[in-house]
């Protein structure tokens, strides 16, 4: 599987390539098209050569326009939804107006990338382009032009959009890490390593991103706000410094990387000053004394900690013996009879 998602990985930087003079409108649809033509049946099936990129306009009055064998059409919005394993999952609300300005101002340039919904005839899973469908909407229009493609596997709607997002650094650690958590809980992949295969990235990348979720909601909630500001070193420096300084500091810090725009070695720094300050917890030393017979027998012992804590382990076989020892503890410790 590596070798195959370096061969797609290839084809995409070739695809970039060979369109560079092109508008960015062209390129973008240039990484789509290389990404997916090389895998007609799905991004599962071995690579084919990538073809040359047809020159196209995405504002086509066509209700559908053939473009080197594939189908460009206009799929009304309440039809069109989002990737449920879209490897983006935060959305800037400020970048979702700019895009709407231009699309109300110029039109949608770029198609989106679709497939049809298997579970409901006439509507579509949107793969990519998920920032250009909520500013169509933000903008008044009712419909989107996307190409459509098919026979895609669960794991292809991830992989696809990961790999294209991946070309315009368009996910963070945080988006990551929430894709990659569902993955695992829906069973789409079994195991960390598997994530490797599919993102090929290493195991220790994978790890650290994942530990993400392990902090607070409310530490996420301000990491969402600005996801891309948080990479893999500061987030996961954040997760070691929530286990020395708690949920309020953590929250504070994260404040701070975005405000003041920390580095990872920075944030690194504050977590180390955090456990050094932190008071080391003190082993506590116990005694222990034998509780024999006038024989010499061994009936129990008593351990006792600097604490104040004592605990008292005792056998004894004769019940005369045992009942007179409870009574005796009872009264000490004015207990009632009654059965617990």
């Amino acid at each position: 599987m590596a070798t195959k998602l370096k061969s797609l990985k290839a084809g995409m930087l070739a695809g970039m390539a060979a369109e560079k003079t092109r508008s960015d409108a062209i390129d973008r649809f240039a990484r789509a098209e290389a990404a997916i033509s090389q895998h007609p049946n799905g991004l599962l099936q071995s690579p084919r050569p990538v073809p040359p990129v047809a020159a196209f306009s995405a504002e086509s009055e066509s209700e559908a326009v053939a473009i080197e064998g594939r189908t460009l059409i206009r799929i009304p919005i309440a039809q069109l939804h989002d990737n449920p394993f879209n490897a983006r999952r935060i959305y800037d609300p400020a970048v979702v107006q700019e895009r709407a300005a231009s699309i109300a101002t110029h039109g949608q340039k770029t198609p989106g990338l679709a497939a049809q919904d298997p579970t409901r005839p006439g509507h579509y899973i949107l793969i990519d382009g998920h920032y250009r469908k909520r500013a169509l909407a933000s903008a008044g229009k009712l419909e989107m032009e996307c190409f459509v493609e098919s026979d895609l596997s669960d794991l292809d709607f991830y992989r696809l959009s990961f790999l294209l997002n991946e070309q315009r650094s368009d996910q963070s650690a945080l988006d990551n890490a929430i894709a990659w958590r569902q993955l695992l809980d829906e069973g789409k992949v079994q195991k960390e390593e598997e994530i490797c295969e599919l993102t090929g990235m290493s195991a220790g990348t994978i790890n650290k991103t994942l530990a993400l979720l392990k902090l607070p909601e409310s530490v996420l909630a301000v990491m969402r706000e600005r996801p891309s500001e948080i990479g893999i070193a500061t987030g996961y420096e954040l997760t070691l410094y929530y286990k020395v300084a708690g949920e309020d500091r953590t929250r504070d810090l994260v404040t701070r990387v975005m405000n003041d725009g920390l580095s990872s070695r920075e944030v690194e720094s504050i977590r180390k000053q955090a456990q050094e300050g932190k008071p080391r917890k003190v082993k506590e030393i116990s005694r222990q004394y034998k509780i024999r017979t006038e024989s010499g027998q061994l009936l129990g012992t008593i351990k006792e900690w600097d604490s104040g804590r004592l605990m008292l382990d005792v056998q004894l076989t004769d019940r005369n013996a045992r009942e007179d020892l409870l009574e005796v503890l009872k009264a000490r410790f004015g207990l009632d009879k009654t059965l617990i």
